[in-house]
């Protein structure tokens, strides 16, 4: 086995022993890094980066989308997919239109949606521990 494979088949098994709600955080935190990456390279003209990091951001937006539980998340779900449709969308138009203040607006909608779900994760991964150790 090579390294480079060696590493990705690592980073796999990180992933796949992630709690849900980890895993969305660490979708979130790819999404939020592509973006930002997506603007550095649109501010320096680089059109091939932009291009790959929000290609990446869509990839990451359809994975949130198909980990979505939709029966069991009732209307959350069904609005958590309306709004991973908008992401999906605007990230199409800003990649198609080299639109940095839509970008810069896609960013700022995203950014604080992390924050929220690393508190979520914080709570439902830590509620089992905390109510063990009670």
């Amino acid at each position: 086995m090579n390294a480079g494979r060696g590493l990705a088949e690592y980073g796999t098994n990180d992933v796949l022993a992630m709690s849900p709600a980890q895993r969305v955080v660490f979708l979130y935190t790819h999404l939020v890094a592509s973006l930002r990456r997506a603007q550095r390279c649109l501010a320096g003209g680089d059109i091939e980066g932009r291009s790959n990091a929000l290609c990446r951001a869509q990839v990451i937006v359809q994975e949130l989308l198909a980990a979505l539980d939709r029966d069991a998340g009732g209307e959350v779900a069904a609005r958590l997919a309306a709004l991973y449709g908008y992401f999906a969308t605007e990230i199409i138009a800003i990649d198609a239109q080299r639109d940095a203040v839509r970008l810069e607006r896609l960013t700022a909608m995203v950014t604080p949606l992390l924050g929220a779900w690393q508190q979520a994760a914080q709570i439902v991964d830590g509620a089992p521990r905390q109510a063990a150790s009670a």
